[in-house]
């Protein structure tokens, strides 16, 4: 099985910065490596919905090589089990290079 890679975008709020990471789901804690795992293969509870004035999208494209996923929520839409993987690479996002 080959690692699992992670693409990770957090756009919107107040500030409107594009927040962006990507990492190998080996250098997460392990609950968020599984909660990664986990989107390969699941739809979580939650939907992209329009969310709300200042809130933020998310964005994540999880990859292992074969198969790609790619979810999206807004706030207050985001499923409590992705929630901790989106605060960990939150906490690792660096701002986007402007397009």
């Amino acid at each position: 099985m080959s690692p699992i890679r992670i693409a990770y975008r957090r756009s919107g709020g107040f500030a409107g910065l594009d927040m962006t990471a990507e990492v190998d789901a080996a250098d997460l804690p392990p609950d968020d490596a599984r909660i990664a795992a986990g989107l390969l293969t699941g739809d979580p509870a939650g939907s992209a919905g329009t969310g709300v004035p200042d809130g933020f999208s998310y964005e994540l494209t999880v990859t292992d090589g074969t198969r790609t996923r790619t979810h999206r929520w807004s706030q207050p839409s985001v499923p409590a089990e992705v929630s901790p993987l989106l605060a960990t690479l939150t906490s690792r996002a660096t701002p986007a290079a402007p397009a």
